[in-house]
Order: C-alpha cells, then structure tokens, then sequence
C-alpha cells in the first residue's frame, strides 16, 4: 500500500512539473551571429563579382583605436584571400598496448599551421562599420576586383624585372671567374 501511495505523490508531482512547463513559449537559439552581437555579414561575408569582401573586429581601449584596428584586419582578410601561402603539418599518433581486456590507448594529435600574406591593397573601401553590444566594432571592407588585376601583373613585372637582374647577377660572376681562373 505504501507503494501505491509513493506512487501516486510521483505521478502528481510529475503531472505537476509537466503542466507547468507546459506554458512556457519555447523559442530558437538565436544564431551564432546575435549571440556574439555581431552583424549577420561578419559571419557571412558578401559575395560579388567585382568585389572581394573582408570582415575583421576589434575591441580596444577607445573607440578610434577599435575602428582602425578592424579596419586593418579587413585588409588583411582580403590579402589572405587573394594571396596566402600556407605551412600546414599534422601530427597524428596513437599507441595502443596491453593484454587481452587490459590495453591502453595513448592518442596524440597536433595541428600547427602558419600563414604568410604580402599584398598591396590600394582602393579599399570601408562599406559597414558597425558597434556591437560589447563595444567591438566590426568592419566591412570591399576591395574592387579589378584593382586586383592590375596589382597581380604589376608584381609579376617586378618579379620579372627581379629574375633579369638576378640574372645579369650571375652573367657578371661567371665572367669574373672566368677572369680569375684565367690569370
């Protein structure tokens, strides 16, 4: 009988907690964007034909110093994409040891990566700037597609221009050699 009565306490609390919960509005998670206060192009840069996009943030001691540095590392986002060398290597090791039932797993993994940009960015433009709840400011950079161009072939006359005289360099050794080996 004590059972019965356990029981019927459990069923009421239940149906209690159950009714209770039962009234409340269930909404969505906000998104990962309204979360962190950012604009919804921060996580999700424009897209264009004539245009490369850059996002970056900062949240420093004033409001000047902030600006300038997201600006900055929009700049540097649309370097990276357009022209980033990337060192990568992974390490992956595991060893697993013991007898029958009794083996142990030792399990390592590092991932280390470094990423190098040089570019020349002239006529970015600053299209949003934007101050989020917690005071970082976030930058949305534009940097036209066609100032691109012109930037890529006027390094690779530099670097064909380098390659001559590199070349010439080398022209002027040899033939100094040949001038000492000859005396």
């Amino acid at each position: 009988m004590k059972r019965l009565g356990y029981l019927v306490i459990a069923l009421a609390a239940l149906a209690l907690i159950v009714s209770c919960a039962g009234g409340a509005e269930e909404s969505a998670p906000p998104a990962p964007a309204e979360q962190s206060g950012a604009p919804s192009w921060y996580l999700n840069p424009p897209a264009a034909e004539d245009a490369i996009y850059g996002v970056g943030s900062a949240k420093m001691a004033s409001l000047d110093t902030s600006r300038r540095m997201a600006i900055s590392r929009a700049r540097e986002d649309i370097a990276f994409q357009m022209n980033a060398q990337i060192e990568a290597a992974i390490v992956d090791y595991a060893q697993e040891s013991g007898v029958d039932d009794n083996n142990q797993v030792i399990s390592f993994v590092e991932n280390i990566s470094r990423q190098v940009t040089e570019a020349t960015l002239e006529g970015t433009r600053p299209e949003e700037v934007d101050q989020g709840p917690d005071g970082t400011i976030y930058a949305l950079v534009s940097f036209p597609k066609g100032n691109y161009r012109e930037a890529a072939s006027e390094a690779f006359q530099r670097n064909e221009d380098a390659a001559f005289a590199e070349f010439k360099a080398e022209q002027a050794l040899d033939y100094l050699d040949q001038q000492i080996e000859g005396e």
